[in-house]
């Protein structure tokens, strides 16, 4: 014990720890009974209590925590300055004879005791010591149960098709399980609603950003924040829930013949699904900086090289104060002999292109023609696997002639939805192309990706001396034919019945 004469009473510090706290008339184990069984064995042993920790929601075998709990960890300060440490229950201090042990040893190096008031221990002794670790033995035996309970559950649920519980899936809510036991999900028809009014805008060719805007018009809110974001409903539209499907440890649960498995009812289509994940794929980092910069990027072309003309500037600013952004042909930068590169203003000849559009086009209706081949969907989940096996057999211990039977039947399948029929379908959106150009006001790439799906041939010519503004006929405009091709691309979008990239 640290040093005390025999006329001072012992120094104690209260140790109190509940994995989960809801309230101090939660249980006999609560923080109040705790203290007060503790305060009551220091009166009898007329021991000073210097200070009581407490340890709320935080469990005793935690493997990222462990001895390390915060209130532990202030335990440990204190021991220079105690003699002893007290515990209502020794399960309290450890759930497993290692970590008991080592407290134990750390106490011992500053010479305090420790005191579990349950089992009347007095662990100075070798008896109260042995008998410690044994009680200890069967705490990392409970907590071990415990932990295998929850497992089974956990499989049984999912067997059930029960939801385990967590944060319910926005469109959803929970509901008894058709079983009697448990909770099952089904669909909210309001929020169900929302999430249908966002995929719509996406499959009918709209961006992300005029998805969040119909659903911030319709009232919809998310869950766990005061308002939507591109983030949030990304995350949504792509999640395996609204297909009815659920997850364990990250993956989709898939039943025997390898497909996921639908547990409740789905909000999407598998097609429609399928369609959304290749309309809002991220680009590769390298693609995304290579967006366009500008609404005509990429879309004007030099009369003399026919070159296309890229964002550049001119003034003695430079491309700071005083300067003008202009579309300049870049020929001779890009190794391409021009006899007469131009330049023209950005902003002059985007508003006479973008007025022109919507004078001699505006009225027409968003057109999207989608061609797919086989089920997309199935395709991506059966190219997900095959990564996750190929990554398996080289883990040790794998059973390779199992995964390698696997995955042999994977690329068999995957070659058959790669070789299905192909279909195509037209879809009429129900929005002219001025509504279209409306909706995606800020959104640079929306507007322009209208244009580049409408402008057959957009040549710019030199200018003449002494013409103030734009002359127009520097820049004649061509619409593409109101015809549907032939051949459209995989997964092609068409806008106002021309076509465009997904």
């Amino acid at each position: 014990m640290n040093a005390a004469s025999t006329a001072k009473p012992l120094r104690a510090v209260i140790y109190v720890r509940l994995s989960s706290y809801k309230g101090e008339t939660d249980s006999t184990t609560s923080p109040q009974r705790q203290r007060e069984a503790c305060e009551a064995y220091c009166l009898a042993k007329g021991w000073e209590v210097v200070e009581v920790v407490e340890d709320l929601n935080v469990s005793g075998s935690d493997k990222g925590l462990r001895l390390d709990r915060p209130g532990l960890r202030r335990v440990r300060e204190l021991l220079p300055a105690v003699d002893v440490v007290i515990f209502s229950k020794l399960d309290r201090l450890a759930r497993n004879v290692v970590d008991f042990d080592i407290f134990a040893k750390i106490a011992a190096k500053h010479d305090v005791a420790l005191v579990s008031v349950a089992e009347s221990l007095d662990l100075t002794t070798p008896g109260g010591r042995f008998v410690a670790q044994i009680l200890a033995a069967f705490g990392e035996m409970e907590a071990a149960t415990i932990a295998q309970r929850t497992a089974e559950g956990i499989a049984g649920a999912v067997k059930l098709g029960r939801w385990r519980g967590g944060a319910t899936p926005y469109g959803y809510r929970t509901v008894t399980h058709s079983s009697g036991s448990g909770r099952g999900l089904e669909i909210e028809p309001e929020e169900a609603a929302h999430v249908r009014a966002a995929a719509e805008v996406v499959l009918s060719g709209g961006s992300l950003y005029r998805a969040l805007q119909v659903i911030r018009e319709r009232g919809s809110v998310p869950r766990r924040a005061e308002a939507w974001s591109i983030s949030s409903l990304r995350v949504v539209l792509l999640g395996p829930s609204l297909l009815g499907h659920m997850t364990r440890k990250g993956e989709v649960i898939r039943g025997d013949d390898g497909r996921p498995v639908v547990f409740w009812p789905p909000i999407l289509t598998e097609e429609e699904a399928s369609r959304l994940r290749a309309a809002l794929a991220r680009k590769p980092a390298g693609e995304r900086r290579r967006r366009a910069s500008r609404l005509l990027s990429g879309l004007l072309t030099c009369a003399s090289c026919h070159g296309r003309l890229r964002v550049g500037s001119s003034g003695s600013g430079g491309t700071g104060t005083g300067s003008v952004i202009r579309y300049v042909c870049r020929g001779e930068v890009d190794g391409r002999k021009c006899d007469s590169p131009t330049s023209i203003d950005a902003r002059l000849v985007e508003e006479y292109v973008a007025e022109s559009f919507l004078e001699d086009l505006g009225d027409h209706p968003v057109v999207m023609r989608v061609e797919s081949s086989g089920d997309l969907l199935e395709l991506a989940d059966v190219e997900a696997e095959i990564r996750d096996l190929g990554r398996a057999i080289t883990e040790p211990g794998a059973d390779v002639g199992a995964l390698a039977s696997r995955l042999t039947l994977l690329q068999e399948r995957r070659a058959a939805l790669s070789e299905a029929e192909t279909t195509v379908s037209t879809i009429a959106t129900g929005e002219t192309l001025s509504e279209a150009w409306a909706a995606a006001e800020g959104d640079v790439d929306a507007r322009r990706a209208l244009l580049a799906a409408n402008l057959a041939v957009a040549v710019v010519h030199k200018g003449r001396r002494g013409v103030k503004g734009l002359d127009k006929r520097r820049v004649p405009l061509v619409w593409q034919p109101l015809a549907l091709p032939e051949a459209p691309r995989e997964g092609a979008v068409l806008v106002g019945a021309t076509e465009a990239t997904a």
